[in-house]
This record gives structure tokens, C-alpha cells and sequence, in this order.
């Protein structure tokens, strides 16, 4: 009788004497024949942000980035939160999750910086959808109270 390491040895044990695996089929179906495309350029351009208070901004953006990256570093820049941050070009506020060309900015764009109250940063933080209304109560309370005296500053 022959053990089993001589007959692994001798190509004769189980599993053994099938070969080789044969090539992978080629492709069929969706995607047959296409070809990988690269990735469009990436372009890098400079604009400016202007606050209300007339404090000027430069920002580098990349032409693939979202406004919510552009908010990003602005919120850095001013050392606020960046979901307190609405920028606006033209007439139009631009949507958070928009690129940036999409929305029309480009090469020397200047957009406009409105900051809102700390509020809306902690609501955005936890991801809440809260009416404006309600909002806006919160904030007549809070400048009431405080005309009052009646505030107490938080560390």
C-alpha cells in the first residue's frame, strides 16, 4: 500500500491528476469591451469670501469638491463650526451637497459668508430638523432674557 505523502508526491493521491485551473472566461454581458475611463481633471482655483462686516476671505477649492467643503474651510479659517456657515453667489445660496462648478463658482467667484446664530451648528451637529419658527423663538427668548439680565454665561 502506498501512503498518502507518496502519493501526493506521485500526483496519484486524492484530488490530484485534474490538472491545471483553465483561464478565467472573458467577460460577458454589461461592461464587455468598455474601456476604463480616467478620471476627468481635477482642477485647483482661488476665490474670495466676503463676510457682511466686510472681512475678505481667500479660499482654494478644487473644482470636484462640494460646497460643504468649501463651507469646511471657511468654518476653519473663521474658527466657527462650519454647519453655522451659509455661502451665497449671486442671488443664490448654494446647497451643501452641490460641486462647486455645478453651483457657478469658479476662478475668481466672489461669494458671500452669512453666519448664523451657534444654534443652528449644534442642531445640524445632531443631525435635528428644526422649522425656522421655532428657531426663531429660541433666539427672541434668548436676546430677552438676556436684555433682562437673566442669562448666566456657560464655561
Amino acid at each position: 500500500e502506498v501512503g498518502a505523502a507518496e502519493a501526493a508526491r506521485d500526483g496519484k493521491g486524492k484530488g490530484n491528476g485534474k490538472g491545471y485551473l483553465p483561464p478565467a472566461p472573458p467577460p460577458k454581458g454589461k461592461g464587455k469591451g468598455k474601456e476604463i475611463k480616467e478620471a476627468p481633471n481635477i482642477v485647483t482655483f482661488k476665490c474670495m469670501a466676503h463676510k457682511l462686516d466686510g472681512t475678505e476671505l481667500e479660499l482654494t477649492l478644487h473644482s470636484n469638491w462640494n460646497v460643504d467643503m468649501a463651507r469646511n474651510q471657511v468654518g476653519s479659517q473663521l474658527g466657527i463650526n462650519a454647519h453655522r456657515i451659509k455661502l451665497i453667489l449671486g442671488d443664490d445660496v448654494l446647497e451643501p451637497q452641490v460641486c462647486v462648478t455645478t453651483a457657478g463658482v469658479e476662478e475668481g467667484s466672489v461669494l458671500s459668508i452669512v453666519i448664523l446664530p451657534p444654534i443652528y451648528g449644534s442642531i445640524a451637529e445632531h443631525r435635528l430638523k428644526v422649522p425656522d419658527e421655532v428657531i426663531s423663538a429660541k433666539i427672541e427668548l434668548h436676546d430677552a432674557l438676556e436684555g433682562l439680565g437673566r442669562l448666566r454665561p456657560t464655561v
